[in-house]
């Protein structure tokens, strides 16, 4: 959501900028809004990169908390051999704008969102009662994809407006092989049948509402930001 809402500022502050175009000026704004957009996704991308979250990679890490009376609530985890990587690499498989009729198409797509743990053990204690789990494995998200079209209306009185929005939100596949521990009983089945096949159903049972509430937050972001 927060690529989302980037994008969304992005396109209200090209879209302000727009004039009415001739033939003659719209090859040339075509190329000024699309390289400018271009531009702002690659600086996402490095940000991501640079802030060490693509790839983020923790060889071992351990926290510990405790009331200033344990015995209430005590508790400590770590983790070994954190991996997760793709979350920077954002594929633009088309962005283009028409100036004469004012439409901006794009494909937007993250093609391989990876996370894994060596392992990743926690427990806790609240007054008599003890708390385990343990995590390894991890599981992949494919195809993360947003196809959309933006048309603005330009108007000599009351300026840029957005006329219209369309998203089409798509989750390839997600594969799970995680392994799942918890207070001793091994629940590995029913959370990878949840992140595999649970979720990704659900999100195509419920495409075209997710597709509406993009369409709206998306048209909110650009509309305050005009």
């Amino acid at each position: 959501m927060k690529y989302f809402i980037a994008f969304a500022l992005l396109i209200a502050g090209i879209s302000a900028s727009v004039v009415p175009q001739t033939e003659e000026t719209s090859v040339s704004s075509e190329r000024i809004v699309t390289g400018q957009i271009i531009a702002a996704i690659n600086d996402l991308s490095q940000s991501i990169a640079d802030a060490g979250l693509d790839p983020l990679n923790i060889k071992r890490e351990a926290v510990s908390y405790a009331l200033p009376v344990p015995v209430i609530f005590n508790a400590a985890a770590f983790v070994e051999e954190i991996l997760c990587f793709g979350l920077s690499d954002i594929r633009i498989n088309r962005m283009s704008y028409n100036a004469l009729t004012f439409r901006l198409y794009f494909d937007l797509e993250l093609p391989r969102i990876h996370l894994s743990a060596g392992t990743a053990f926690g427990q806790a204690t609240l007054f008599d009662n003890k708390f385990e789990a343990e995590v390894s494995g991890g599981f992949d998200i494919n195809r993360i994809r947003v196809i959309g079209t933006v048309h603005v209306r330009v108007l000599p009185i009351s300026g840029i407006s957005i006329r219209s929005i369309s998203i089409n939100f798509t989750v390839g596949s997600v594969y799970s092989y995680l392994k799942v521990s918890l207070l001793g009983q091994d629940i590995s089945d029913p959370i990878n049948t949840l992140l595999a096949d649970t979720i990704p159903d659900t999100l195509k049972a419920f495409k075209s509402d997710i597709d509406k509430l993009l369409e709206l937050v998306l048209f909110d972001i650009i509309d305050a930001n005009l």
